[in-house]
């Protein structure tokens, strides 16, 4: 089971332009009833959405590589796949306009139609390999390695490496056997990807060679698993929306205890309470999405890990009172920015961000 890393739960205890309603104290009708449904009542479904044009060009990108398995696509959770089973789970929210406005704001973002097309073709690797239970082949583990690992959700990128393709953000690849196949598959399909020429060099070339290889044998051929039964599927999800992104907000609750770790960076980057016209605070939120974004990408590093961070320089920026002149954002703004690199590469090499 997949989960994208570049979408973090918004805290639900600050107050939200979601929680504030029309200024009376009130949600607007439509999203009070939406947060407070049970999603197996909301009768959400694929037909009729723009997620059934995104399956319907998946399936079409599967025809046209000679791959006649289409995997069945169901509304979820989240996206992905039961394990040794190839079917496909989509997030619930994609399948509504109210509930994408919901996501944008309580989950922190909703997919482009480029990132659907991308996650899409990542599940299908999934489903491909289940299908044809490639994952107990001797070839397949030479390539990827041991299916049966421990899945670990706190695995240590190594950043930059080329035995792995780049598709998901996070070096995600890098993951798991199972997830190094889903990204290698995926950069296979995605159309236009030139992946001769993208990963001439690289290790991760054999692996890619081995997904054409093996579609060429396999592409027209029956699946050995014809078993469609979804993990969790709408019809099942007896939690309210609200349920579900306070679940996500602890699921993805880290607790850092850095308490006054990192105030002299800080103080050496702004000025004292004061001294300037804006609230340093201002732009370490302002900043917050997109240094999210950015330092968990190339660094590796847990989405969870970095917003913690993010969140806890927030916090002592307010608590110290921090200031700056506006014609000294952007330089702040870089070393901010060069601080929670620093600090999330850290983390990555020895499971913290300072030593005692």
């Amino acid at each position: 089971m997949w989960t994208p890393p570049s979408h973090p739960a918004f805290p639900l205890r600050e107050k939200h332009p979601a929680q504030q309603g029309d200024g009376r104290g009130g949600l607007p009708p439509r999203r009070e009833q939406l947060l407070q449904a049970r999603i197996k009542d909301l009768s959400l479904r694929l037909a009729g959405t723009p997620l059934e044009r995104h399956i319907d060009q998946l399936y079409a990108e599967l025809e046209s590589r000679g791959i006649s398995f289409k995997p069945q696509c169901y509304l979820s959770d989240e996206w992905g796949c039961p394990s040794g089973v190839p079917v496909i789970g989509v997030p619930f929210y994609l399948a509504d306009p109210d509930l994408h406005s919901i996501e944008a704001e309580l989950g922190g973002g909703v997919e482009t139609e480029g990132e659907i097309l991308m996650y899409l073709r990542h599940e299908a690797g999934h489903a491909f390999n289940y299908a044809h239970q490639l994952y107990e082949t001797e070839e397949w583990r030479k390539q990827f390695g041991d299916y049966s690992r421990p899945y670990r959700d706190d695995y240590k990128a190594r950043p930059f490496s080329r035995r792995y393709v780049h598709h998901i953000a996070g070096w995600y690849a890098q993951k798991h056997p199972d997830e190094d196949f889903a990204e290698t598959f995926a950069v296979w399909l995605t159309p236009d990807s030139d992946w001769r020429k993208r990963y001439q060099g690289w290790g991760a070339l054999r692996k890619l060679q081995y997904v054409e290889d093996t579609v060429g044998r396999l592409g027209r051929t029956p699946p050995r698993v014809q078993l469609a039964q979804p993990d969790l599927t709408t019809e099942e999800m007896e939690g309210t929306v609200l349920d579900h992104y306070r679940q996500r907000e602890l699921d993805q609750k880290v607790d850092l205890e850095l308490r006054d770790a990192f105030d002299q960076f800080l103080e050496d980057i702004f000025e004292g309470p004061g001294v300037a016209p804006v609230r340093a605070e201002t732009l370490v939120r302002a900043e917050r999405q997109r240094l999210l974004s950015s330092v968990s990408h190339y660094t590796g590093v847990s989405p969870s890990v970095v917003r913690a961070l993010l969140d806890h320089l927030g916090d002592r920026t307010a608590s110290l009172g921090l200031t700056l002149h506006p014609d000294d954002s952007r330089e702040a703004a870089l070393r901010i920015a060069s601080l929670v690199t620093a600090l999330a590469m850290n983390h990555l090499y020895t499971d913290r961000f300072f030593e005692e």
